[in-house]
């Protein structure tokens, strides 16, 4: 069958045109533009986290000084010298006989206001640099009676003291007969010459213990005390 040239040509020219004309338009798209508003909050950070500790620290409080009006911390009064050890009619240097008065003027006694204002007349007492443990008896007058003990203030040359045991005086003194003052108490008292020192028990048993301590001259020591 005999076909026709002329529009064979036709139909490859057509053709040939319409894949060119495609060919061309896929080519000659152009690319996307970037935006120059792009949002860069959703891309990752190309910065890795730091894993050294804050910068940022808490200041350490420091202690403020003490304002320059406070008052300073007193010295602690100095303890008086008792110049030697306890003895029969002796605290130390300080024997018990003569009046009161003379120990004032020493220093070593001060009136006793507060007990003046519940006991009638005058009163003393160890002064205050002494401290508590220690006391005085003297007549109206003023005279000396006795010096008492019921701290461990003072002990013998031979350490004897308050708190110490009736074995311990055995001891030192040797056996000697016990005795009991107007309370029924029990007592233990070493005369020298006309000295003395007595010792106040809690009990007649050997290791009862000394309760307090008292000396006088000319007189032996009633080891009581009383109110007034």
């Amino acid at each position: 069958m005999f076909t026709p040239r002329f529009p064979l040509r036709a139909t490859l020219a057509a053709t040939a045109t319409i894949a060119l004309l495609c060919l061309a338009g896929c080519g000659s798209d152009p690319a996307p533009a970037a935006s120059s508003s792009a949002d860069t909050s959703a891309a990752p950070s190309s910065t890795a986290p730091s894993t050294e500790p804050s910068a940022t620290t808490t200041a350490t409080p420091v202690p403020s000084e003490a304002p320059a009006s406070a008052e300073p911390t007193p010295e602690p009064t100095p303890k008086l010298d008792w110049g030697g050890p306890l003895a029969p009619g002796a605290f130390g240097a300080i024997v018990a006989k003569g009046n009161v008065r003379s120990l004032v003027k020493q220093g070593w006694m001060t009136r006793d206001t507060a007990r003046e204002e519940n006991c009638e007349g005058r009163h003393w007492k160890w002064a205050e640099q002494v401290g508590d443990g220690v006391d005085v008896t003297y007549d109206p007058k003023g005279d000396i009676v006795s010096f008492g003990m019921r701290e461990p203030v003072l002990e013998t040359a031979e350490g004897v003291t308050v708190g110490d045991s009736l074995m311990v005086l055995q001891d030192v003194y040797g056996a000697r007969p016990q005795s009991t003052n107007d309370y029924g108490q029990t007592t233990w008292v070493v005369k020298d010459g006309n000295s003395w020192i007595g010792f106040l028990l809690s009990g007649n048993t050997r290791d009862a213990k000394i309760e307090f301590i008292e000396v006088s001259v000319g007189r032996q020591p009633g080891l009581l005390r009383d109110g007034c």
